[in-house]
């Protein structure tokens, strides 16, 4: 694992999700944004594939953080995530992210090893486990850009997800809403207006503590491998 230097993005992530209900596809959450004071673009949707990696004991799921690399077309990110607070609905994260290198990129594609910042190594607190790949989250991703006339500016997604691991697969749909810029009371008072008309459910875990509930070994050893995933 190397851990040359990144150029290493640090930010807040304030989001609220959501579980969505079949039937619910992203213009009904359109119709219900039309019936507030806001504006909204809707973005070209988008597929990428999450691996998440994680040590043996499970050291970052039993911290409520997540590490993973992202492929979105022919671009590889990584992301170290970990839970800051979490009021209601809405997750405040601290995230650390970085672009992979073309030789970064050939060295996960061809060898599956990943290459991690040093900033990012120092709070896995891996005390001398290794990393592997414990599960794969495919995701079809239709987005709309909120604009409000008061400086609030959020990215709601609907993403349809597919959750690879030790059990097998399992399909999950989602909405996530996050905070672009403006106020938390904004983006609060607008998620609980998306889940009052639609009677959203709120989604209490992360993509990856929920793919580990529904398709892995949560909580206990599992093997290094999942097949050719």
């Amino acid at each position: 694992m190397q851990t040359g230097s990144h150029n290493t993005r640090e930010k807040t992530e304030v989001e609220a999700k959501f579980i969505c209900p079949d039937g619910l596809g992203l213009n009904d959450f359109l119709a219900a944004i039309s019936t507030m004071d806001l504006k909204y673009t809707r973005e070209n949707p988008c597929f990428q594939r999450d691996v998440y990696l994680d040590t043996s004991d499970y050291t970052l799921l039993m911290s409520d953080a997540a590490l993973r690399i992202r492929q979105r077309g022919e671009n590889y990110v990584g992301a170290y995530k970990s839970c800051v607070k979490q009021r209601d609905t809405i997750f405040e994260r601290r995230e650390f992210e970085w672009t992979l290198s073309n030789e970064e990129t050939r060295r996960w594609t061809e060898e599956k090893k990943p290459t991690i910042p040093l900033i990012v190594l120092e709070k896995l607190h891996l005390q001398g486990q290794e990393l592997r790949k414990v599960l794969v989250v495919e995701t079809q991703r239709y987005t709309a850009t909120i604009i409000g006339n008061d400086g609030f500016k959020a990215e709601l997604s609907l993403d349809e997800v597919i959750f690879r691991g030790h059990k097998g697969q399992k399909t999950y749909r989602e909405i996530e809403v996050e905070l672009l810029s403006g106020q938390f009371e904004q983006l609060k008072q607008f998620t609980d207006s998306l889940q009052y008309q639609l009677k959203l459910q709120p989604a209490i875990d992360s993509k990856y503590k929920k793919g580990m509930i529904l398709v892995g070994k949560y909580g206990t050893k599992i093997s290094t491998q999942y097949g050719s995933e």
